[in-house]
């Protein structure tokens, strides 16, 4: 048993490692290919104020396709291979969105942008279930939230550096030079892709510890009825469709709402939308993976969806005269997502781990992703055509304050995420930790946080004054 136990440790510690790696890779692939970048080249291809809205919908309407994954790896297995093959394709789709320009004449430019990222995504959902199942057997439940917030957060320091330079590279040419702005923003998506497929390839040593059954004459019936009488996960397919449905169409309105409003540059951009968050988050994942590994995904989701239900409608108070008061308000629902993520992330690999019963683990992925890609689908169309029924000269008053047609969005986002917290409500865990006992322990630990960030310069002068009373004095 000894021996058998000191083969196995270095195998999990290695597949934890390059899980690691991997997401290095990947993060670089994301922060080159999202952020300003992806916007701006949809600008320059002249896609439509509808069309964005097709653009934040099509992530959740290529969802769909998760279920049939499921049914087809609950009949056949294969997981890994599934994997490795549909995401590398994935990846390989950014080099050809960079090369849009030279493969299609320009009416044809960003229908295709819209035909590639939409291929792109479906093939990232079929590969998804294959990954969530497969990790669930190799990331050991005792420290899933720990080791998921130290991947992320490393993710998170490359991701910095790549939004301060991307916001660098897009600034460079003068707003005149909008053909040298579209050949850098393809060099990006082509280094993206390159970085996107090596992220999917070092997955190729991770073996599968427990491969999926065969079940060649499993219905699609028997695959979803097992994980839909469970209390627990109709619950949290109640919070994960209306979070969604609130949040899906944010993201691209307020990259949108930065340029067109508020006025900013690339740099500062990418500055304020990629950078600080992922300072801000790098330091507060590991506090939201300790809460989750203690107190248990409920708790966890509750006290950090009160916090981030403003996190849209504070970009209101971003303006071009006085945008610091606003920012730091969105900075506390930023502090708080990891906390979302996390709790969300933590509770679905729960719910998909294989048993004794022989769950079938993937439909809990592929059935939640149904979910989100009809909430997501839903509330894409929602923004595009909320949008283009306002336009974007739209303006009004809230209580004295100008709103424009992305705020009005981002106070409907506001009254959704309530909602979506009264399912977390009806989440019931094996874990018998409550709510406030979590509060406690957060509450206690941000009060000695401040304390110490309140106490560091006396702290630095008296060990500058203990080292300066160690100097040796010189003999005579």
């Amino acid at each position: 048993m000894a021996t058998q136990a000191q083969t196995t440790t270095p195998t999990l510690r290695d597949s934890l490692r390059y899980i690691i790696v991997a997401w290095l890779f990947g993060s670089a692939w994301m922060y080159l290919a999202g952020g300003a970048a992806f916007t701006r080249y949809a600008k320059l291809l002249k896609v439509t104020p509808f069309g964005f809205g097709l653009l934040a919908a099509i992530p959740f309407l290529a969802a769909g396709v998760q279920l049939p994954t499921s049914l087809f790896l609950e009949r056949h297995g294969g997981r890994k291979a599934v994997f490795i093959w549909c995401c590398t394709i994935h990846r390989f789709l950014w080099i050809v969105l960079g090369l849009l320009p030279w493969l299609l004449p320009d009416s044809w430019q960003w229908p295709g942008l819209l035909a590639v990222n939409f291929v792109s995504v479906v093939l990232a959902n079929v590969s998804s279930p294959a990954w969530m199942s497969w990790m669930a057997d190799v990331i050991p439940s005792r420290l899933r939230g720990r080791f998921n917030a130290r991947r992320i957060q490393f993710g998170q320091g490359v991701g910095l550096a790549i939004s301060l330079l991307a916001g660098l590279a897009l600034d460079w040419p003068n707003p005149d030079q909008q053909v040298l702005l579209r050949h850098i923003i393809s060099g990006m998506f082509i280094v993206a892709g390159l970085c996107g497929m090596t992220d999917i390839l070092l997955f190729l040593p991770i073996p599968d510890p427990k491969p999926l059954h065969h079940r060649p004459v499993l219905s699609l019936l028997e695959l979803v009825k097992p994980p839909l009488r469970n209390p627990a996960f109709r619950a949290f397919l109640g919070y994960s469709a209306t979070m969604t449905f609130a949040t899906g169409f944010v993201g691209q309105f307020i990259w949108l709402y930065v340029f067109d409003v508020v006025g900013m540059s690339n740099t500062r951009a990418n500055l304020l939308l990629c950078a600080v968050p992922i300072l801000v988050s790098m330091g507060t994942y590991p506090f939201w993976g300790r809460m989750v590994d203690r107190f248990g995904s409920k708790p966890t989701l509750l006290l950090a969806g009160l916090v981030v239900i403003n996190g849209a409608n504070t970009w209101i108070l971003v303006t071009p005269d006085s945008w610091i008061p606003g920012y730091i308000l969105v900075l506390t629902a930023v502090a708080a997502w990891p906390g979302m993520e996390l709790a969300g992330f933590n509770l679905l690999l729960r719910l998909t781990g294989t048993g004794s019963r022989g769950r079938a683990s993937s439909a809990v992925i592929a059935i939640n992703s149904l979910a989100v890609a009809v909430a997501g689908t839903l509330s894409g169309l929602f923004g595009g055509m909320l949008m283009e029924t306002l336009g974007s000269g739209w303006r009004t008053t809230i209580l004295g304050w100008p709103v424009t047609s992305h705020g009005i969005l981002f106070l409907v986002s506001a009254v959704l995420r309530t909602l979506a917290l009264v399912w977390v409500l009806a989440l019931k865990e094996e874990r018998k930790v409550g709510t406030r006992d979590a509060l406690h322990y957060m509450m206690v630990n941000l009060f000695s946080n401040l304390q110490q960030v309140g106490f560091l310069p006396i702290r630095m002068l008296a060990n500058l004054a203990r080292q300066t009373w160690r100097l040796p004095t010189r003999r005579r």
